[in-house]
């Protein structure tokens, strides 16, 4: 299979002109070739023509047999030539020979008899009295008592010879034609892909940790411009695919460094004296409890691995959106009672959509419960049910800490949280970004917005049908 595209373009050109110069060269020589037949037969028949006009005006004074024998005396030129290849005859409806041309006379030869009458002229290639190809023209003509048959034939080896000479010289130039336009074709694709062989070396440079470079997408050929500004978005998606990757990795790293340190801190602790079992108890608690907190970051982690990257499943079905809201509601009470902190839920009514009533479920606690860990004491959460055509709308309000406006895009990234809550409220930072997979899973799409030290406000959109 051929893979290379300047064998690819020089085997096409080679295909399409062997078969547009063959074809035009078999056209042209035949072509030639019917024009030069064309051209000794008109010529033949004027010849003929003429005779018979010569004969025509004899037989009207009854004088025809002196007409015939003056054409035999008075031809000239060619026709005055033994056997120079041109030649006329005159015979009778029965055969006989009644005239001849020097030509064939000075040679005693004579042109092919007419068995039939050919009132209409005939014309043919036979063998002419030198045993070579002729080109011969028949034709009756009718006189008063009489019907005469004119012949004239012309030799056709000066017209084969021309032919000869046309066919050599298509034969020499389309060949060298040929190997002059494989050639050019050759050094321009070189030439041509010359640019991609650049542009493949550039591309071979950049590595993981030159990310941050760039292909020229100036200097370079137009057709390869839209690839160099393609492949150079694909690196740019890829820096942020390993940045963001990096982030990840500092910030599992970050949140799991923690509680390792706790277990190991009291690991040793413990382990530097006998202890009581009360104190061995303790100790066991903690790491236990310590642990716990490792699995769930963990798990969050993978769970939110599995829904970006879409290799979950989810059960679909009918679900009653303000009842899956209200239980989440009664789910996080207990803590908001806690901080004396109020959770209003209102609704416009039932709310059917379809949806996986547990990654729902989950969405909505996550929500409430942020807003619950991080608004002021006493403060309130509004959860508010609405419909906007067949979009189903909740906003989830609350009256805390909010977001400092540089960091608003920032809030459904991995592991993201505002760093003044860090290590105050507990958490993984894993929540949003896991909400908005959940979301946009089901279709809809996630809207936030916040004034810092006043209040966040999240609104959930989803498709009712």
């Amino acid at each position: 299979m051929i893979d290379s595209i300047k064998l690819k373009l020089i085997t096409w050109f080679l295909v399409v002109f062997t078969i547009i110069f063959t074809s035009l060269g078999f056209f042209l020589y035949y072509e030639l070739k019917e024009i030069v037949i064309s051209s000794i037969d008109e010529h033949m028949h004027s010849e003929v023509t003429f005779l018979a006009g010569i004969l025509a005006s004899e037989a009207e004074q009854g004088q025809i047999e002196e007409g015939v024998a003056e054409i035999t005396r008075a031809a000239t030129g060619s026709y005055s030539v033994a056997l120079s290849g041109h030649y006329y005859q005159v015979h009778d409806d029965k055969g006989n020979i009644l005239g001849r041309s020097p030509s064939l006379f000075l040679a005693d030869k004579s042109l092919k008899v007419m068995s039939e009458i050919p009132y209409e002229p005939i014309f043919e290639t036979n063998e002419g009295p030198t045993e070579d190809e002729h080109r011969m023209v028949s034709q009756a003509f009718e006189f008063s008592d009489r019907i005469l048959i004119f012949q004239a034939s012309d030799s056709l080896e000066e017209s084969y010879r021309i032919l000869r000479s046309f066919r050599n010289i298509i034969l020499i130039t389309l060949p060298l034609i040929y190997l002059i336009c494989v050639s050019g074709i050759y050094c321009i694709s070189k030439f041509a892909l010359k640019t991609l062989n650049v542009f493949s070396k550039q591309v071979g440079r950049i590595t993981a940790r030159s990310l941050s470079e760039r292909v020229d997408e100036e200097n370079i050929d137009q057709e390869l411009r839209p690839v160099a500004k393609s492949f150079n978005t694909m690196l740019s998606r890829l820096e942020k695919a390993f940045a963001r990757q990096r982030e990840f990795l500092s910030d599992a790293s970050h949140e799991l460094r923690t509680p390792t340190s706790v277990i190991k801190s009291r690991c040793d602790v413990t382990l530097r004296r006998e202890r009581s079992a009360e104190e061995y108890r303790s100790a066991i608690v903690t790491i236990k409890d310590t642990s716990a907190r490792m699995t769930a970051i963990i798990e969050r982690i993978l769970d939110a691995s599995r829904i970006e990257s879409k290799i979950f499943s989810m059960k679909m079905a009918e679900a009653d959106l303000s009842e899956i809201i209200s239980e989440a509601v009664k789910l996080i009470e207990p803590s908001a009672t806690d901080r004396d902190i109020s959770l209003n839920f209102t609704s416009s009514g039932r709310s059917v959509i379809r949806c996986d009533r547990e990654r729902i479920s989950e969405v909505f606690v996550n929500l409430i419960e942020n807003a619950v860990k991080y608004n002021r004491h006493g403060g309130s959460v509004e959860i508010e049910v609405a419909f906007d055509e067949n979009v189903a709308v909740v906003t989830v309000a609350d009256t805390g800490i909010g977001v400092p406006g540089e960091e608003k895009e920032k809030i459904f990234e991995r592991f993201y949280r505002v760093d003044k809550s860090r290590g105050i409220v507990p958490g993984s930072g894993l929540g949003l970004s896991i909400v908005k997979a959940i979301v946009e899973s089901h279709l809809g799409r996630i809207e936030f917005d916040s004034v810092f030290r006043k209040g966040s406000s999240f609104k959930v959109y989803l498709p009712v049908d």
